[in-house]
């Protein structure tokens, strides 16, 4: 994915979905654990 940094600069919100080498994905809402 290109995207150029004009667009990034002009953007309002930036929205991303990341996964690992076995398809784990992040949660969609994340729960902070501070123990």
């Amino acid at each position: 994915l290109e995207v150029e940094v004009l667009d990034l600069l002009g953007a309002k919100q930036i929205g991303v979905r990341a996964w690992d080498e076995t398809f784990n994905t992040q949660p969609e809402n994340l729960i902070w654990n501070v123990m």
